[in-house]
């Protein structure tokens, strides 16, 4: 069984301007070894009212401008995810769970440039 560290609430963007949208989604953080990132569920993509399709590596939701949408390429998923485990291991500060179960993030990537979103199977 996988027992929670805490939640930490963060901005999450999908798609890329003028069809953006920008959402703040609550994470329930753990300490387990996964191939993921993020898991976005059912309450994250009801928020951003997102469809999406396994099939073809895609979300759809819509934006004040139109469609935005959010593609997956396995082949740059593949190499996102091996370099975040090198930053990861090279630049990450600690995650420190204080006693409400909410989290306090400290240096994490301070002053490093976002990372291309990546999505696909790793």
């Amino acid at each position: 069984m996988i027992e929670p560290l805490g939640e930490v609430t963060l901005p999450l963007s999908l798609g890329s301007y003028p069809n953006r949208s920008t959402k703040m989604v609550k994470f329930l953080v753990v300490k387990a070894p996964s191939a993921y990132n993020i898991i976005l569920g059912k309450p994250g993509l009801n928020m951003f009212q997102a469809i999406a399709s396994t099939y073809h590596m895609k979300l759809k939701f819509p934006t004040p401008d139109g469609v935005g949408e959010a593609t997956g390429d396995e082949r740059m998923a593949r190499e996102c995810y091996a370099n975040t485990l090198k930053r990861s291991r090279e630049k990450l500060g600690e995650i420190e769970a204080d006693k409400k179960g909410k989290m306090k993030l400290n240096e994490i990537n301070h002053g490093a440039r976002d990372p291309p979103a990546c999505m696909g199977r790793f």
